[in-house]
Formats: structure tokens, sequence, C-alpha cells
């Protein structure tokens, strides 16, 4: 059998060997020149005023949740079908989750169930782009200004993934990208936070810098915490955010050829994409429904046969332990936190139970497009 094609594969080069190299050679290795040169480039990229760089998407989430002002006991609500650190950020804060159930055909936060959710202590929405794919953020911010709501884009899996033109990132008052190893735009560990407002920005940056103020040194002016980049990791992701527009191409024609190929079968169900949006398409995980095979046994069955496959959020947010046991949480002394074991969003149960990822990276060829696509079709064949 050939070697596994796998689920992730980023891209190191020469050139970003060389740029490391060019920064240790520079004896300045902390967050500095080439760090203001990535927030540019990246702020430009993105379309907003502003960026600032963090040590990864978690702590940009947590920073702009306390840039905004998010206090104990407020409300967020988001996703159950995520990555647990969009949740635990939210309770980081001191602040409640409130899970939303998503859309049945593009897995995203469903925005009627938003508005169902509101209450008199919610304090901002924050929308997951999952799978890189765009939430329907015009609906979002409509009800986003009728209550008065800040919305925080979670955009770690969307680097480049657009709606009418705009990236995502550039919507929200504030948004959090993650450059974590796998990700279409990736600098091993980092992260980036943008937006169009300079008061958030500015708090941010005081927040990920021991609370420090616009002229640095060593005056300090509100609780902060050291999340910042060092140029040795902003060398990486300066390149890569060259390679990006090209790789989220890639990753593209990848979906639109599974898309094609399984378009005849009737037991899969690809993610969909909204009017008007395109997405980065970071992961490509169709939905399973078929009376032969269920999706685990998709999944070994594709990595038997060379193909690497997973199931990403198989459990979520609210099923986690984290959350049924959210009473031990240190802020619980002073929020009253849901019975999050009582709840159910069956949707994103569902997703959870029948979807399964294939390779779709920007390092897989077209050949193994070809060996991937065979494969599923002939697990669905037994």
């Amino acid at each position: 059998m050939s070697a596994m094609i796998p689920i992730a594969k980023p891209i190191v080069d020469r050139e970003e060997i060389e740029a490391v190299e060019r920064v240790l050679e520079s004896g300045m290795l902390a967050e500095g020149k080439v760090s203001r040169e990535l927030e540019e480039k990246f702020a430009k990229f993105v379309g907003t005023k502003y960026a600032t760089v963090t040590t990864n998407g978690t702590t940009a989430l947590f920073t702009a949740l306390e840039a905004i002002g998010v206090q104990p006991g407020d409300e967020v609500i988001t996703t159950p079908f995520t990555f647990i650190a969009s949740a635990n950020t939210i309770a980081q804060v001191g602040a409640i989750p409130v899970f939303a159930d998503v859309d049945p055909e593009t897995y995203n936060i469903d925005p009627e169930k938003i508005e169902s959710a509101i209450t008199k202590k919610t304090r901002a929405i924050m929308p997951v782009h999952i799978f890189g794919n765009p939430c329907d953020m015009t609906r979002i911010m409509e009800i986003a200004e009728k209550h008065d709501l800040y919305v925080i884009e979670d955009a770690c899996q969307a680097h480049g993934a657009t709606i009418d033109g705009r990236h995502v990132g550039s919507i929200g008052h504030v948004a959090a990208f993650s450059f974590y190893a796998t990700k279409n735009m990736m600098t091993g560990e980092g992260g980036m936070i943008t937006t169009d407002d300079e008061e958030i920005v500015e708090a941010a940056r005081s927040i990920k810098n021991h609370g420090r103020g616009a002229k640095g040194g060593y005056s300090h002016f509100r609780i902060g915490y050291n999340f910042r980049m060092m140029d040795l990791v902003s060398a990486i992701g300066l390149v890569q955010l060259k390679r990006l527009p090209e790789i989220v191409k890639r990753q593209r024609e990848h979906a639109a050829r599974f898309d094609e190929a399984f378009s005849d079968l009737k037991e899969l169900r690809p993610q969909r994409v909204i009017e008007g949006a395109e997405s980065a398409y970071h992961v490509y995980a169709p939905r399973l429904y078929s009376d032969t095979i269920s999706r685990d046994e998709m999944i070994e069955f594709l990595k038997a046969h060379g193909v690497g496959a997973r199931s990403v959020y198989a459990t979520p947010c609210h099923k986690q332990g984290t959350y049924l046991n959210i009473h031990q949480w240190r802020w619980a002394k002073f929020v009253r936190y849901p019975d999050y074991s009582k709840m159910s969003f069956p949707v994103a149960e569902e997703i959870g139970r029948r979807h399964f990822q294939v390779p779709s990276h920007a390092q897989v060829t077209d050949d193994q497009v070809e060996i991937i696509i065979e494969t599923v079709r002939q697990a669905l064949s037994k």
C-alpha cells in the first residue's frame, strides 16, 4: 500500500526557513518590527484598519472578549459545533457560553436560533466560520444592531473566505484568526485580532502586553497578560500570507472536484456555502447517510486504504466534560451557569455523528484527489 495521504500537511519551504534565519541573525527575536509588518499586511489583506498579533487563536478570542468589555455574568452566544476554544474563551473571562443550534446544511450557527437565545444578559455574539465556511453575517449583524450587541467573528479556520467580496474578519466589530500548524495560513502557533475600531485595538494591544499603555515602557493601566507573538513566528507568517491566495484557490479546486464527484451519491451531503460567499475550505467534511456503512466504519476503511480521515467535532461543546462539569470552574463561585447536561442541540449533534473529513489541503495532488474519490466510492459500494 502507498503512503498515507495525510489529513493535513503545512507548507514549509526554503523561504520560511530563510525568513526565520534572518530574524535569528538580527538578534531581535521577540515581538517587534517583523510582527508590525505582519499586522499591517494582514489587515490590508482582510480589509480592516487595524490588526494585532497574539500567541494563538485562543488568546486572540480571549483578548477580543476582554477588549469589548465582556464582564463576568454576561452571556455570549456561540455555536456548539466548534472547537472548544470558542466556548472556553467565553468562560475564561467569566462570561456564560450560550449555545444556539446550527443550520443543517452550512454547519454554521443559525441566525434565527441566535435571536431566540438573546436575554437581558446577552453582551455579544460569537459566530464561528466553521471549516472555513462563512456564516450568514448579514443577518447576524442585523440581529446585533437590533439588540445592541457586539459581534466577535471566530475566523480561526477561515483565512481567505469571503462574503460578497468582503473577507471574513472584516464584518463583525472584531475578529480572531489562528495560525495553528494545520490552518490555511500557519506559523505553528500564532493568532491575530482584526478590527476597524481604534478603541478595541488599543485595548487589545494593552491586554496582550501586560496592560501597558500605547507608549510602552513600564507604565501599566490595566490587568494584562503576555500574549505577544515572537518575530521568529511572524517571519513565517509573512511568507505564509503571500502563499495564502494560492492555498485557498487550490483547496477550493479540491472541494469543487469532491462536490462534483459525489453529487450522484445519495449517501453523502457536503457542507453548503451560502449565496454570495466563498468558503476557504479549511476542512472538507461531508455528512454520511448510509444503511451499509457507519461514519466510524467509513473513517476506518479510508485509513486502511491509505486515505487520512477523521471526525472533527464528533462531540459538540455542550456534551463535552468541560461543560458537564462547569460547576467546578473557578468562576462558578460567582456566576450561575446553566445545566448544560439538560441541553440538546439536535442539528449540531447529528452533524457530529455523521460528518467525516478527508484530505483537501493545498498539498493534496490531483492524483490523490482521484484516489480519495475512488476510495470513498469503494467504501459505499461494500
